[in-house]
């Protein structure tokens, strides 16, 4: 597969709605080429194939139910209170694969990419092995994407990284989790309106 250009790469970053929120993520440098969807899927940590196995039964299982009427309500409400106890579980086993010294926060998120602030630059077109740890236990993504740029802020380097490497369920995965998070400020912005 041919490696992409940085405009190529910055159109890419454009793909997705991006949305402004902080979300911790690891960001390690990696050297060589970028690696290649097989090497993606053997790279990717067990909790993390787990937490998207989860998440993917759950949707499928409550889709079910949806399909049987009123009568399922119950059934549905008790089976979302037992995922929920999962979610917590694998939140706490996901948390165990981050690693502070590779920890950064993101100004802003998307299906496409990522921003954050570092201590220290990053070349464009490096290639990074990023985890993504999404906010209100919505899962975690391991994928490697690029720098599309690096550019001095107020003592820092603002990075931004498309996600050049992922499978498209984890794609999924972090564009539902924008949307969440986007509705979630929309909510809390019309709230601050009703009370002043």
């Amino acid at each position: 597969m041919k490696e992409l250009t940085i405009e190529q790469l910055a159109d890419a970053y454009e793909d997705y709605f991006s949305v402004e929120h902080g979300i911790s993520i690891n960001a390690k440098p990696i050297a060589g080429a970028l690696p290649t969807a097989a090497e993606l899927v053997a790279a990717i940590p067990p909790p993390f194939l787990l937490a998207s196995d989860v998440n993917s039964l759950n949707g499928s299982a409550l889709r079910s139910l949806n399909r049987l009427g009123e009568l399922a309500d119950e059934l549905a409400n008790y089976l979302q209170q037992q995922a929920r106890k999962i979610d917590l579980l694998l939140h706490y086993v996901l948390k165990q694969q981050d690693n502070p010294s590779e920890r950064f926060t993101t100004q802003s998120y998307s299906g496409s990419g990522c921003c954050y602030l570092a201590d220290a630059p990053l070349a464009p077109l490096q290639t990074l092995e990023l985890k993504l740890f999404l906010a209100n236990n919505d899962g975690a993504v391991f994928c490697y994407g690029q720098v599309v740029s690096c550019e001095s802020v107020a003592e820092k380097w603002q990075i931004k990284v498309v996600l050049s490497r992922i499978r498209d369920e984890d794609r999924e995965l972090i564009v539902r989790a924008s949307l969440h998070q986007q509705s979630r400020l929309l909510k809390q912005k019309a709230e601050q309106r009703q009370q002043t």
